[in-house]
């Protein structure tokens, strides 16, 4: 399969990784809206490349943002273990940011790939704007709800009484904190939709660094403690979203004075993207409960274990995510412009990408197991129990990536619904099956090994987005909203 393209009859010229809104097409004169570019019908783009480049930048950003927050927590042990203990307490309701977070930020990145295939710069911002709308209802709604629920989740997660008093305060300022953080998100978003990786990652990295030094200079050097880690979340906002718009105006996507209407179609789009990529990350909270209810018998070791695995395994899976979603933007950008009929080998290129990356990543985790639980954790006993689950499921991470990197296109391409029910169907029998192995063998290698039989078996999703990119291209339209078609 060859990557070469004819740049003269390529429809897509001038919006591959790289270049800037505008290029490869003559500048519209002033007052006049901007061309939209060829008609549809040229050669494909050289995707396998253009993957790659939207990938790499994506993947360092999201490693590095991943890294950090295991770097406040390891600051915040520093603290003491009272910090410690509160910010634990705050884990589960940080999960549902998180997953606020992400619905937003992919209906907004989906939103600006397809605007770039139409040659429409002006809809990025307008979309952006709509959606950070639609969140100023949401945010207060999110805010009031958690303040409100502030006793019951103290309840609920059994706070001692002597901590009761600093787990509510820390509950309410990082609410609050939280919500500024939708800004660098959707700036971020606009520029990676639209093909500006690393200027995505430019405001990710910044955003993370900032906030991971003021947790180290306020929260240990000045002796600020807990409250720190609030503060840094909303003065990290105020970079990113600085350097975001900075990032915007150089790239031409930002044009100030320049009109932003109201996108009817923010709605739908959160609807049909966002919320069903923001439902996996619920999927995956439960399920990762649920793994820990399964093995809690065996005790706190192997509990300790697998949780220091499942840590790792974060950043195992990072790299299956992010070349699944610069697929997509890519497969976004080409239905943009109408170029339904190059989808397929997009969507080759991606999953040979990812292949050839967990190709070495598997080999790697198989034969580093022990080294990398002994890295985890200082614990003789817990990386024992560490390095037993990444033997047991490092090969299989081979066909992971691919599973997670199918996912993330149904996800990103209208077919988030499926995705989140795949997903269901996946954990609920990993969990299922993992009490009944559990019970009749009273092993965790025997949970592990289901993990590991149920990571061959969902390789059959390959087949689920070999289909659904097919229908894609009979069918001559995207299945999801994106803004005006212009």
């Amino acid at each position: 399969m060859s990557d070469t393209t004819d740049g003269a009859r390529d429809p897509l010229r001038g919006i591959d990784a790289g270049s800037a809104p505008g290029e490869g097409r003559a500048a519209a004169p002033p007052g006049e809206a901007p061309d939209a570019g060829p008609p549809p019908g040229g050669a494909p783009p050289p995707t396998r490349r253009t993957v790659l480049g939207l990938a790499g930048p994506m993947t360092l950003a999201e490693v590095v943002d991943l890294l950090v927050v295991v770097g406040v927590v390891a600051l915040m042990g520093r603290m003491g273990d009272e910090a410690l203990y509160v910010r634990s307490l705050y884990m589960p309701i940080g999960f549902l940011f998180i997953a606020v977070f992400t619905a937003f930020e992919i209906a907004n990145q989906v939103s600006a790939a397809v605007s770039r295939g139409r040659g429409r710069p002006q809809d990025v911002l307008a979309m952006a704007f709509s959606l950070l709308r639609i969140w100023a209802v949401v945010a207060v709604v999110l805010f009031g709800s958690l303040v409100l629920a502030g006793p019951v989740f103290a309840d609920v997660l059994d706070v001692a009484p002597e901590s009761q008093a600093d787990f509510r305060s820390f509950l309410f300022w990082m609410s609050l904190a939280e919500l500024s953080h939708i800004a660098p998100v959707l700036c971020a978003s606009s520029l990676r939709g639209y093909g500006h990786a690393r200027a995505a990652a430019a405001v990710t990295l910044c955003d993370a660094a900032v906030h991971f030094g003021i947790v180290a200079v306020l929260g240990l050097g000045a002796g600020m403690g807990v409250l720190s880690v609030p503060l840094a979340g909303v003065l990290s906002s105020v970079v990113g979203v600085t350097i975001g718009l900075v990032c915007l105006r150089r790239t031409g996507l930002w044009v100030p004075r320049t009109p932003r209407p109201w996108q009817p179609s923010a709605f739908s789009q959160l609807g049909r993207v966002g919320v069903p990529v923001a439902g996996t990350h619920v999927v995956l909270f439960g399920a990762n409960m649920g793994l820990l209810w399964v093995l809690s018998p065996f005790g706190p070791d192997v509990v300790s274990g697998y949780s220091t695995a499942a840590t790792l395994q974060g950043l195992i899976i990072m790299p299956g995510i992010m070349f699944g979603s610069a697929t997509a933007i890519i497969m976004n950008q080409q239905m943009g412009a109408g170029r339904f009929d190059v989808l397929g080998r997009t969507l080759r290129s991606g999953l040979e990408l990812v292949l050839g990356i967990y190709l070495v990543v598997a080999l790697a985790v198989w034969f580093g197991g022990d080294l990398l639980a002994g890295l985890m954790t200082p614990s003789p006993e817990i990386a024992a129990q560490t390095a037993n689950y990444l033997h047991i499921v490092a090969l299989t991470y081979l066909l992971q990536g691919l599973v997670l990197a199918s996912l993330t296109i149904l996800e990103q391409t209208g077919a988030g619904p499926l995705a989140v029910t795949l997903n269901v169907i996946y954990y609920a029998a990993v969990i299922w099956v993992g009490v009944l192995v559990t019970a009749a063998f009273q092993q965790p290698e025997a949970v592990y090994r289901v993990v590991a039989v149920s990571n061959l078996l969902g390789v059959s999703v390959l087949i689920v987005v070999i289909v659904f990119i097919r229908r894609l291209r009979r069918s001559g339209s995207p299945l999801m909203a994106s803004g005006s078609p212009g």
